[in-house]
């Protein structure tokens, strides 16, 4: 497919070794900082305690930003040394939570460490990014060959079906978008991914039909038609639209709607946190937000325009394919145009994992930008 400037049309750029990127750090500062007020004011804008859910947060927030420095601070091709003893890691953490993993809603996604609950197919994504931008980088050229196409997807594709075995349909939707996007800026030829998209219609039939869990199937059918289900399944999805409704233009300030104030609105702090925000802030909030997230992706990509190799380049572009994809299903799965999967709005929905995991990736951009030895992008 050729090389990202080719494909994203963007002009190389002269970045001085060792620049840290401030507004990608700013942008993330500015989402955190939007999540914790908006977890507080889910839990009733009361009084915080030792034991509100904003403090939780907050602890959170403390464990992953030494995360972001320690990997800014290490150069990023020694991660590319280690990223197939990463790989190897990652399916081992994600079989291990199907032994010693503890079971919710029956799901079995998460392990207990002490007193935190640790999500490792959260974690799982980084190391499938770094796997398959080590694979692709070190394929080059060679990326035209059918066979290291095929290949490039069976790297996705193990950890995938270990989280869809948790069950957790949604991460697995994040993996598959991670391999798409950098597969779409490798060297790979048009042809096979056209034949890919042109298949995807028979491959999502046969997975209707014999690999989705019935309650999977209820609940992609409900996400669009949840009156079919009003005091069910479909409940919350009909009170995250009547939320943002309520919204209006400018909603209603920090105690939200009447939904979140009446409890009518439920897992209000994760899942359903963007309807809730949109009770705070209304339309004009959400455009605010989606601003801010604009922003970040503009930094994340932009890193690949600068990266020196196609390691940092392929790192940049499934770091961005999370934000983004997250960001998008997240907001979609409020307000009714994508089915209820579960995926965390990044850096505002409560929880650790997920919160460390992306941190941990803006950590490997900096250090992409920090240790670049090049004055601009030149492709491999």
């Amino acid at each position: 497919m050729g090389t990202l400037i080719t494909n994203l049309g963007i002009r190389k750029r002269s970045v001085a070794e060792g620049t840290i990127d401030l507004y990608m750090l700013v942008t993330t500062a500015v989402l955190i900082g939007f999540g914790l007020v908006a977890i507080w004011s889910a839990e009733g804008a009361g009084p915080i305690t030792p034991g509100s859910l904003v403090v939780r947060q907050v602890f959170f927030v403390m464990v992953g930003l030494p995360i972001l420095f320690i990997l800014t601070a290490i150069d990023y091709r020694y991660i590319k040394s280690l990223a197939w003893l990463i790989y190897l890691g990652t399916l081992a953490e994600l079989a291990l939570v199907m032994v010693l993993g503890q079971t919710i809603n029956g799901s079995t996604r998460w392990i207990d460490i002490g007193p935190v609950s640790l999500q490792p197919s959260e974690i799982a994504k980084l190391g499938v990014i770094i796997s398959l931008a080590a694979f692709i980088a070190d394929r080059g050229d060679e990326m035209a060959s059918l066979l290291n196409f095929v290949l490039s997807g069976v790297i996705v594709l193990v950890p995938m079906l270990l989280v869809y075995q948790q069950p957790d349909l949604g991460t697995a939707g994040v993996f598959a978008f991670i391999w798409l996007s950098m597969i779409l800026m490798s060297r790979t030829r048009p042809i096979y991914i056209i034949g890919t998209i042109i298949s995807l219609p028979i491959i999502g039939v046969i997975a209707w039909r014999f690999l989705l869990h019935d309650y999977m199937r209820q609940r992609l059918l409900i996400s669009f038609e949840p009156q079919n289900d009003y005091l069910g399944a479909g409940y919350n999805i009909i009170q995250a639209r009547a939320t943002i409704g309520a919204g209006g233009p400018i909603g209603h300030g920090l105690h939200g709607s009447l939904q979140s104030q009446l409890d009518l609105l439920r897992v209000r702090t994760t899942d359903f946190i963007f309807a809730h925000t949109m009770g705070m802030f209304g339309f004009v909030g959400a455009i605010a937000l989606f601003l801010v997230f604009g922003i970040l992706l503009w930094r994340i990509l932009n890193v690949a325009t600068v990266a020196r190799d196609n390691f940092g380049q392929m790192v940049a572009i499934g770091v961005a394919a999370v934000v983004f994809f997250q960001a998008f299903v997240n907001a979609g799965m409020n307000v009714g145009i994508m089915p209820v999967t579960g995926i965390p709005l990044p850096f505002i929905s409560l929880g650790g994992s997920s919160l460390w995991t992306l941190l941990a990736c803006l950590g490997l951009l900096q250090s992409v930008l920090i240790h670049n030895q090049r004055l601009g992008f030149q492709p491999r």
